[in-house]
């Protein structure tokens, strides 16, 4: 009977002891558990605190109105920014500008870039000068011939490989009425071959190719020191009155107007 009960006490000492063993085994593994959470939310706090900095200058809350001074160097993408905006500032006002505004301030700096300079501007003058030089040589009785210019050149939107559209408006002397003997798509045939071989012997050009049967009849040519290409046409000044009309448009709203 002793051994009996002392066996029991002996199981029963083992058995506590065992889940003591157990017990502090849980306790070290909820420690570690525990200071790996501190440590994460140590973690997530600096990130936390990173990211609510990063917003907070996103929202503009503690930074000036406008963006940093800057110009660009490449774009987004990395490819080389476009030539219009080397050495430009960067697009916007603000720390988040609007993209319509950006839009439409890089239009205006490509315009800007692509327009023609003085002297491609200047040189385009001097062929149509020319042109009226020949014209008047040709001392035509009782008409007035004067050249001028509709299309890309009148709105100063043209490219600078474009070509010169250009209409010589007969004219009855001292007035500015077309001649009734141009007022016909025969005559005005005529008159453009005439004009053609004229061109060539005063050395504007060394080829001119007659479109005499076209719907607007007209000479294809290239002048021949700039080699800039020109259109004539005859007595067509409806493009001369749409001109100025695309062109006071453009100088008023252009480019928001795109």
């Amino acid at each position: 009977m002793a051994v009996h009960t002392r066996q029991a006490t002996q199981v029963k000492a083992a058995q506590k002891e065992t889940e003591d063993f157990i017990q502090l085994a849980n306790s070290s593994e909820d420690e570690e558990e525990e200071e790996e959470e501190q440590g994460g939310d140590d973690d997530a706090a600096v990130t936390i605190s990173n990211n609510t900095h990063k917003r907070k200058a996103d929202d503009g809350e503690d930074g000036d109105t406008e963006p940093q001074v800057g110009v660009y160097e490449k774009c987004y993408n990395g490819q080389p920014v476009p030539p219009w905006l080397l050495g430009m500032r960067r697009l916007g006002q603000g720390k988040i500008p609007d993209i319509s505004e950006m839009v439409n301030e890089e239009v205006s700096k490509f315009v800007d870039y692509i327009s023609p300079t003085p002297e491609e501007h200047q040189m385009r003058v001097w062929v149509i000068e020319r042109m009226q030089r020949v014209l008047n040589n040709m001392k035509m009785i009782s008409v007035t011939p004067v050249a001028k210019c509709f299309g890309s050149f009148e709105t100063r939107l043209y490219l600078p490989t474009s070509d010169i559209d250009m209409t010589i408006m007969l004219y009855r002397e001292g007035t500015t009425k077309v001649a009734a003997s141009y007022q016909t798509k025969e005559a005005i045939r005529r008159y453009l071959f005439t004009l053609a071989r004229e061109l060539k012997r005063a050395g504007f050009c060394q080829k001119c190719e007659v479109i005499a049967h076209a719907r607007v009849p007209i000479i294809k040519t290239h002048e021949m020191v700039t080699g800039i290409a020109v259109d004539i046409s005859i007595n067509a000044d409806s493009g001369v009155q749409s001109a100025g009309v695309q062109r006071s448009f453009s100088e008023r709203v252009y480019p928001h107007s795109l």
